[in-house]
């Protein structure tokens, strides 16, 4: 009876692995199918439709790199900047070191009035100068690596004690030190500098929280600003360290 209700157990929890891989495998097809439709919707010239499937599949929680940069050059057609170059945004994140998405991304910037770049993580950033080209899965994939290699070289220089396997095993350690930090230095920048695009065609930029403010400056659909603390329909942005305000949130996207 005991060994029954075990295998009971095992082929149920193999049924389900079962059941998931099919439900996974159906779902990454269907996917793929909405992408072939929306591409060649996009190549038809009928990009409004072809936005909605992209859209339509961001929704549904496909956070794809391809997606995303798809979407831009469909919203670039459409001759919607703002939205354009959001979506090339969202898309370097994921695909930082894609050539193609660089240069759309630089022509539709130089497309707008303000001709606002992305902002840069300042001088701890230009240190850690790969920090930009690599996300942030691919930093714990690293840190992952490198602290296996780390205790592999401990485990080699306590087995063989040569210099050798000493040197090699200080040498790890640096670079286990040097990838943790800069894995937490990206992690870190993730969450405290959030990058937003104006959306609107054009928006006023107050001294404080309220449209009778004195407006300190204008800014235009496609800018990318540095979006800060939030309180109720207000945004306390960033363009640079003399140009900061507030605005409407529902002016801006990230």
């Amino acid at each position: 009876m005991i060994v029954l209700k075990k295998l009971y157990i095992i082929l149920t929890a193999l049924l389900a692995v079962l059941v998931l891989t099919c439900q996974s495998i159906a779902q990454e097809k269907d996917v793929l199918s909405q992408v072939s439709l929306a591409n060649e919707l996009y190549h038809e010239k009928n990009y409004q439709e072809a936005a909605k499937i992209f859209e339509n599949l961001i929704n549904q929680g496909e956070l794809n790199g391809y997606i995303y940069y798809n979407l831009g050059n469909t919203y670039m057609r459409l001759g919607n900047k703002g939205n354009a170059i959001l979506n090339y945004v969202r898309a370097k994140s994921l695909l930082p070191r894609d050539e193609n998405l660089d240069a759309n991304l630089r022509y539709a910037i130089s497309k707008t009035q303000d001709q606002l770049s992305l902002p840069n993580g300042g001088l701890v950033s230009e240190i850690f100068f790969w920090i930009d080209s690599i996300t942030l899965i691919e930093h714990f994939k690293l840190l992952i690596l490198f602290n296996i290699i780390f205790w592999f070289t401990c485990i080699g220089s306590l087995y063989f004690r040569k210099p050798s396997w000493g040197s090699l095993k200080k040498s790890f350690m640096i670079v286990l030190i040097v990838t943790f930090f800069s894995t937490w230095l990206k992690y870190y920048l993730l969450s405290n500098q959030q990058v937003g695009v104006i959306t609107d065609r054009k928006v006023d930029v107050k001294s404080d929280r309220n449209n009778q403010n004195v407006t300190l400056f204008e800014l235009h659909e496609g800018a990318i600003i540095t979006v800060g603390q939030q309180e109720g329909e207000w945004a306390h942005i960033l363009v640079d360290k003399n140009k900061i305000g507030w605005v409407r949130t529902e002016s801006i996207n990230s």
